[in-house]
């Protein structure tokens, strides 16, 4: 609700200025009813703008502590095609992705205020943006079929996009930067994807995963791109 205090205040003197300038003109003065007229409605276009940047914020989640976001169950199809299912924390059913690589990516928006914001109450807050899937080797990924999914709302003015263009003067915000996470696919594992005050992270659920992150060894060069594809991902 704190988002709508400014908003409404705003429009409600622009609603007051604009019903007196309306006066004005019934008693036929016509230059500050003029005047006042035109500052309301400007005041009440001011106020319909922050609203629909705060219900914008609103998709985002505050951050104030570890958050579970999301948990994924992944079906092995075929090599490097699996099938997940995703429970996001903010839905109720589960959704059912194809994904296509060797790895499953979570990345999120996140926007943090400054320390004065943090003190009238602004924590720090996320969005989840996008779903993908990754292959261990670059080579793969550049020659291979992608699979990139949206899994945000975006209704009124995006926010991340006005702090990104406007960020010299919003002065509230202290940083704002994409955070991603991603780990191996396997038959059966299941993980947990978790915002933290320093960005996403993954936990595993189940033996699966467990023994596939042990095993994991992202490549750095051609020697270890053939060495992880033969890793029990499949």
């Amino acid at each position: 609700m704190i988002w709508w205090i400014f908003p409404a205040a705003v429009g409600v003197l622009g609603l007051v200025i604009l019903m007196t300038g309306l006066a004005r003109f019934m008693k036929l003065k016509v230059a500050t009813g003029t005047t006042r007229t035109l500052g309301g409605g400007m005041l009440l276009a001011g106020a319909l703008v922050l609203a629909l940047i705060g219900v914008n914020l609103q998709t985002y989640s505050r951050l104030n502590s570890e958050r579970s976001v999301a948990i994924v169950d992944l079906t092995l199809i075929e090599p490097q095609y699996y099938q997940a299912q995703v429970k996001f924390a903010d839905r109720e059913n589960f959704e059912n992705f194809d994904i296509r690589g060797d790895e499953i990516a979570f990345q999120a928006r996140v926007i943090k205020w400054t320390r004065w914001a943090n003190i009238v109450g602004y924590d720090s807050i996320f969005r989840l943006d996008r779903l993908q899937g990754q292959y261990t080797s670059v080579a793969e990924e550049v020659k291979k079929p992608r699979t990139v999914y949206p899994v945000r709302n975006e209704p009124g003015i995006d926010a991340f996009e006005l702090v990104r263009n406007r960020g010299g003067w919003i002065k509230a915000v202290d940083a704002y930067y994409g955070s991603a996470t991603y780990v191996p696919m396997v038959d059966g594992a299941s993980y947990e994807i978790i915002m933290t005050q320093t960005g996403l992270m993954t936990r595993p659920l189940n033996d699966e995963a467990r023994t596939v992150l042990k095993k994991w060894i992202p490549p750095t060069s051609k020697a270890d791109a053939e060495k992880a594809s033969q890793l029990p991902y499949k």
